[in-house]
């Protein structure tokens, strides 16, 4: 099993009306391509670290993502789904899988984790499905 810490705030460049803006399914709508592209670029230099501690995943695997949300009502699949995206896009730039298709990557599922205001964040616990 390998976990992964990854970045919800701090990944898009603020606006100058929104200084903590998150990479959510609603700003990826409305991002600009290059907007988008710079984000997605950011993402993976904050979670490089931690790519390269892994060795390549073998065979096919499970994806359990937690969210941690810095205060109470957010939208589980709205902050959940551009970082499952941007991390499993960066799983494959880093050579860890073969593609993100359902040929490797057989399950994924999310879930609240709580409130953490001083850390919010999606957790990535990744699992073999050989087993």
């Amino acid at each position: 099993m390998y976990k992964f810490t990854l970045p919800i705030y701090g990944v898009v460049a603020p606006k100058k009306n929104n200084k903590n803006c998150a990479i959510t399914l609603n700003w990826s709508r409305a991002a600009h391509y290059r907007d988008y592209g710079k984000a997605k670029k950011t993402f993976k230099l904050l979670i490089n670290n931690q790519l390269r501690r892994s060795r390549k995943f073998e065979g096919k695997i499970k994806i359990n993502y937690v969210y941690y949300a810095n205060k109470k009502g957010t939208d589980l699949d709205n902050f959940v789904g551009v970082a499952k995206k941007f991390f499993q896009d960066a799983l494959v730039e880093s050579g860890l899988i073969d593609d993100d298709n359902v040929n490797y990557i057989i399950s994924n599922s999310e879930s609240y984790g709580g409130i953490d205001k001083k850390a919010p964040r999606v957790e990535a616990e990744i699992v073999s499905a050989n087993r």
